[in-house]
This record gives structure tokens, sequence and C-alpha cells, in this order.
């Protein structure tokens, strides 16, 4: 029995799958395969039953996989210690993002970390929430940025997110400062795949459900769609573009926040790397807020 078999047979566990563990720790299917059967080789035992859909625990496997955690957050550990001793002379920090939904924020925060910290590695994954979750489940991330909701993972704020609506400059309200839902909910509306659910919760608490007309991942096309008068639309105020042309951005009445921030799987496991990231992001966001604040006054309408 070694390690290598463990962390293998743990990935399969966690993909139900060995082509799909495979792919995220890079080896063949048939590596794979061959990893997991000279485990249970070695231990005797049957650990997964195979099928044509995948694969799933045996009763033993489910307690055996169950102490594999244990050893696999143990070995982390080790690293974590060693490399609390090296200092953050080297490292990787992997960070996920929502595509498109925190692009004011990142750049800036990468930046400032890899100005205190220019030997460790940044890299960054884009995808949606979905994927978020599982890649923090999976390890493929180390810190992820998200919106503040009921999940398994710890969660550090970063800052609020007022949500804004965007309609056509063309639109009867397009010069009010703020916008109630009630006011748009008999309208066409372009809902955003990213925030979608925020958004629905926002209506239901208003006793509306919106006119959706498209559900869109881009901000750039649906920013776009609202342009040319397809509908109307709500968007968090950091994805505000830095210039608007036939569109007005007004502020949701009664106003609404989406608490941004990073999610990790356990801080108890984390590197040295990844706590200073945590440490720096927040640093950052609080010397940013007043400065996000001054850029979109100057976009949002201002006056009813």
């Amino acid at each position: 029995m070694t390690l290598f078999q463990l962390e293998v047979f743990l990935k399969v566990v966690e993909t139900k799958s060995f082509t799909k563990a495979g792919e995220q720790i890079g080896l063949s299917q048939s590596a794979v395969s061959q990893a997991v059967a000279a485990l249970e080789s070695a231990l005797n035992i049957k650990l997964l039953n195979r099928h044509r859909t995948g694969v799933s625990l045996t009763e033993i496997g489910k307690r055996i996989a169950s102490l594999v955690r244990d050893l696999i957050m143990i070995k982390t550990k080790i690293i974590n210690e060693a490399a609390g001793i090296t200092g953050l002379e080297t490292g990787t920090v992997r960070i996920g993002s929502i595509s498109g939904m925190s692009a004011k924020l990142l750049p800036g925060m990468i930046t400032s970390f890899k100005k205190r910290f220019p030997g460790v590695e940044v890299v960054l994954y884009e995808g949606n929430y979905e994927e978020m979750r599982n890649w923090i489940k999976l390890s493929v991330v180390d810190v992820a940025v998200v919106t503040e909701e009921k999940h398994e993972f710890e969660f550090f704020p970063l800052l609020q997110d007022k949500m804004v609506v965007f309609v056509p400059e063309t639109h009867p309200l397009s010069h009010q400062s703020s916008i109630e839902i009630k006011d748009i909910a008999s309208e066409p509306f372009i809902m955003p795949k990213e925030c979608g659910h925020v958004i629905r919760a926002i209506f239901k608490e208003q006793g509306f459900s919106p006119k959706i007309q498209f559900e869109v991942s881009d901000i750039a096309t649906i920013i776009a769609m609202v342009q040319e008068g397809v509908g109307n639309t709500i968007l968090p105020e950091l994805a505000i573009p830095s210039t608007l042309s036939k569109i007005t951005a007004s502020y949701l009445s009664p106003q609404v926040y989406q608490n941004l921030g990073l999610e990790v799987r356990s801080t108890e496991y984390t590197s040295p790397a990844i706590t200073a990231f945590i440490h720096e992001a927040q640093e950052f966001t609080k010397n940013l807020s007043l400065e996000l604040f001054n850029s979109y006054h100057s976009v949002i309408v201002k006056k009813r």
C-alpha cells in the first residue's frame, strides 16, 4: 500500500469515475484502474463496485475512504508546517473566480499580493458557481471568489456589492437614481446566470416573478441586449462597465447587497501562502471600498 494509491483511490471516490479521476491528476484511465486494483490487492478487500455508469463504494470502502481522507489531511498539514518554516519565498495559490463577476476586484488583489510575495505563483481558474463548489471540494483550487451562501466550506467576507438595475436610456425610469422591483416586474427581463439565484430571491421577497426573456452568462452580452432594448436586467455593482452608452444604471430600492468574499475548504489545512493571500485580499478590499464608491458615483444616476 502506498500514499499514491490512496490518493488515486480518493480521487476516484470524489469523481465517481476512473476516467474523470485520471483527467484531474494527469493519469490514463488504465493507470488509475491499476493503482486502485493494486490497493485492493494489498488490503485484500474490494473497495469499489464497478458499474457501466461509474463506481460506488462498498461498505468497507466507505470506512476506508473516511480514514484515507484523514490521512491526506495529515499529509497536507505536514507540508503546511514545513512551508511555515521556509516562509513564503515559494509556493502556489490556485484561485477560482466566477467569469466576469470580479473583473474589477481580482487584478488589483493579485497585483497587491504579488508585490509582497513575488516568489509565490498565482494560478487563476474561471468558471461558474457550480464549478467553484466542485473545485473547492476536489481541491482543484485553494480559494475561490464567491458570494456568501450556506456553504459547507469556510467563508471570508471582503465587501458588500450593491445590486443595480440596468434599463435602456429610452426607458421611462432611466432618469431615476433608484428603481423598485414592482416598477419592472411586468417588463421583459434578462437573467444573469451567475447571480440568478440572488435575483430570483429579490423578486420573490417582493412578491413578483421576473418575466425572463433570456438567461445569459456573459455580462458584456447582457449589457448589449439591454442597450438594444431587449429587456432590463439586474447586476452587481462590480459588474458595471467603466462607461455606459444607450443604457442607465440605478440602485435597487430597497437597496439589496450580496456579500462577496473568499471561500476555502478548511482553514485548518490551508498553507501559509493561502493564509497570506486571504489576509492581503481583505486588506486590499478595505482600501478599495472608497475608490469603488467614487468611481460608481459618476456612473449611477443620482437624480430622481
